[in-house]
């Protein structure tokens, strides 16, 4: 009897032992949306970067040679963009917990390349996504593109074409298409404009948008006048002219590039320009995350390091 005991024993440990060892692979390589990741859990315990729900902030994520732009106020938040598919998806999931971000209420995809939309599909798999806005559907057969397009529509999130004038609202946040010239033949200059302004504090974000779409900004004359202006391009040459440059008057150039970029982004003639009109350029391929925090109406500025 004592034998049998013995061996009831050790059965329901082994049992106890590999229930364990299951739940805990689940936890680590379960792709379901309904199951917590380690990344979730800790933060439920240890809490995290900005677990206010009134915070109103603006970070500029390091995802390498790509582009990620988080806008949170008052338990809502966008999306701008997700990296590559290398560097970007897992970074911006990670960040996006790391913010306090439980779901997107919308997200926006300024253009198809994959430096920008990559990351998308571990986004969408990680996040309920609520709304989306993105270009004109793309006749690009690029893999980026299609996994892009899958994880969509798989997300069950309410899609919209962007429109020039489009407005968005994340809480305090008023985000609107400045600028949207699909006509253009070069993927960079059908990036969608953004102006997001809280509390008359404005911020450009032009994704990739190169020489010709800033002229036809200029010509159109749209309003770019800004606080904060995220490099177009990663600090192109190609992109930031000095006329454009001078007409946004930024106080604040955020350069999102990867550290040791084939390209030489950002291109010191773009730096040089920046320096000519006074403006202080902060860099995720130096600082990492760039966060701007928006308190009494004035902005608080921090990096990751």
């Amino acid at each position: 009897m004592e034998e049998n005991s013995r061996y009831k024993y050790i059965k329901l440990l082994l049992i106890c032992v590999v229930a364990l060892v299951c739940f805990l692979l689940l936890i680590t390589f379960s792709n379901d949306k309904s199951i917590p990741s380690w990344k979730q859990i800790g933060n439920s315990i240890f809490g995290s970067k900005a677990s206010e729900t009134d915070n109103d902030f603006i970070v500029f994520i390091d995802v390498g040679q790509g582009d990620s732009i988080l806008i949170s106020s008052n338990g809502f938040n966008a999306l701008i963009d997700f990296g590559t598919a290398a560097e970007g998806g897992e970074n911006v999931v990670d960040a996006l917990y790391d913010y306090g971000v439980d779901s997107l209420d919308c997200i926006v995809a300024t253009h198809y390349d994959s430096d920008h939309i990559g990351g998308g599909p571990e986004v969408f798999n990680a996040f309920k996504v609520h709304n989306a806005l993105i270009p004109e559907v793309s006749d690009r057969e690029t893999e980026a593109y299609e996994s892009f397009e899958y994880a969509l529509d798989e997300s069950g999130a309410s899609v919209y074409t962007a429109r020039l004038g489009t407005v968005i609202n994340i809480g305090d946040f008023e985000l609107t298409v400045i600028g949207y010239y699909y006509d253009e033949e070069d993927s960079n200059d059908q990036s969608i404009i953004i102006m997001a302004d809280i509390d008359g504090i404005k911020f450009l974000l032009a994704g990739d948008a190169g020489e010709a779409v800033e002229e036809r900004l200029i010509d159109d004359k749209i309003m770019l006048d800004c606080d904060v202006y995220k490099a177009s391009h990663h600090g192109s040459r190609n992109s930031n002219t000095a006329e454009f440059i001078k007409a946004a008057s930024p106080e604040y150039a955020v350069i999102s590039a990867g550290k040791g970029n084939r390209y030489g982004h950002p291109h010191d003639e773009v730096l040089e320009i920046f320096d000519s009109v006074d403006a202080e350029v902060l860099r995720t391929d130096v600082s990492g995350d760039i966060i701007f925090r928006i308190e009494n109406s004035e902005m608080v500025i921090a990096t990751e390091y």
